[in-house]
């Protein structure tokens, strides 16, 4: 679904043609690293001097090897059988490894079922006759890796939590599940939009949970993981088609998760009436935002919404929950600026999705905007991160109303006065 942007291809490139061995070497070299870094993991060796500085050494070399020889094989198109295979067995040691050790840290069937998904898609890309290279769940696997490396050597406690591990695993799981059935062609290509959509109906549904149980940060972080497959299963559509269960599984799942879970989020947090008013009200309002939508999709402009996505209107009320549940008179503000950005129809706002597609360096600057938001989390906690992507929802919600503003300000006519 995501393609390189030119520039990416270009320094690609130039790796490649500055690289004179051939991919097998470094998918071999792979191996060299990966004996002392499952080594040094091992508890008896976590007293070798220098340990984490050598561990995390260790797996970076691991990660760049791994990066150059996929881009010498892509770019000088002398992938072989025999190197498919090597690369995908150098790989699957790390996680057997790191699984065992964190044992007991996370849940023993998330740790079965990501190995077994993994297994199974080795098998099947070394049947396959064409190499298949998604870079999200590369991505998402070896952030999964690294989250699993960091649990096992007992760095969490400064840097990542436990639950954060497991959560990562969910999404790890239900993204590979979706690539397996794609690579075993089990799942068409029209199938991949609307199992995209599912799995945004299942983060909605795990947000509803978390909501009905107070852990509204958690909460908001399935609604953010949900916002990027709902963006995913929209670039699918577009690129693969889709079927007509689509267009409804879309609208059920994006009504879930916006309409929904935000709703339950309000109701545990304020209690009582208030919060039953409140998110009465707020319901409403998103309903209201998602049918004017579908019904005026085929009228509208597809590069601009009419009025402030669903999205960012859950987005701005679950982080006002996190932020503002004991001040109820500034969460309900910031519920009422959701409300009202969300039904200013004749304001037009940028499809966030057609953006990133048409431009995708931004697509590249996307683990900034993560590493500035876990960043933020070790220094302020978990209220930092959500602070900036309350800032950027509202930002996101006010400029397009105050450009409108400055332009017919401009444009204005001077009064004449008798």
């Amino acid at each position: 679904m995501l393609t390189k942007d030119t520039l990416i291809d270009d320094i690609e490139g130039k790796i490649a043609a500055a690289v004179p061995l051939h991919p097998n070497v470094f998918s071999g070299l792979k191996l060299l690293v990966t004996a002392p870094l499952l080594i040094l993991a091992l508890p008896p060796f976590k007293t070798f001097p220098f340990h984490t500085l050598i561990v995390i050494v260790l797996f970076l070399t691991f990660l760049a090897l791994d990066y150059i020889a996929g881009v010498a094989a892509r770019q000088r198109k002398i992938e072989t059988r025999s190197g498919r295979i090597l690369d995908h067995v150098t790989d699957y040691p790390i996680l057997i490894i790191l699984s065992y050790l964190c044992l007991g840290m996370v849940p023993g069937l998330l740790l079965a079922c990501k190995a077994a998904l993994d297994f199974l898609l080795i098998i099947i890309n070394i049947i396959s006759r064409e190499r298949s290279r998604n870079r999200i769940r590369t991505g998402i696997n070896y952030t999964t890796l690294l989250a699993l490396l960091m649990i096992s050597q007992g760095w969490q406690p400064a840097i990542i939590s436990r639950h954060f591990v497991v959560y990562l695993l969910y999404i790890n799981i239900a993204y590979t599940t979706v690539v397996t059935l794609y690579e075993s062609r089990i799942l068409k290509k029209r199938f991949i939009a609307d199992a995209l959509s599912g799995a945004n109906l299942l983060c909605g549904i795990f947000s509803i949970i978390f909501a009905s149980h107070g852990r509204f940060e958690i909460s908001l972080l399935f609604l953010m993981v949900g916002a990027a497959f709902d963006g995913f299963d929209g670039a699918a559509a577009r690129r693969f088609g889709g079927t007509w269960l689509g267009v409804y599984s879309d609208d059920i799942a994006d009504g879930v998760n916006y309409g929904i879970a935000p709703v339950i989020a309000l109701y545990y947090s304020l209690c009582g009436i208030d919060g039953l008013a409140v998110g009465a009200a707020f319901s409403l309002f998103t309903v209201s935002r998602l049918v004017y939508f579908t019904l005026n999709k085929s009228y509208s402009d597809p590069t601009f919404f009419g009025g402030v996505p669903s999205t960012a209107g859950g987005l701005i009320t679950l982080c006002a929950i996190v932020l503002f549940r004991q001040h109820e008179a500034v969460l309900g503000l910031m519920v009422g600026i959701a409300c009202v950005q969300m039904v200013s129809f004749d304001t037009h706002y940028r499809h966030l999705g057609r953006a990133l597609s048409s431009n995708r360096r931004i697509i590249y600057g996307m683990p900034v905007l993560i590493m500035i938001l876990i960043i933020g989390n070790f220094v302020w906690g978990i209220e930092g991160p959500v602070v900036i992507i309350l800032c950027t929802a509202l930002i996101y919600g006010f400029i397009p109303v105050f450009t409108h503003f400055v332009h017919r300000t401009l444009k204005a006519e001077p009064k004449e006065y008798p």
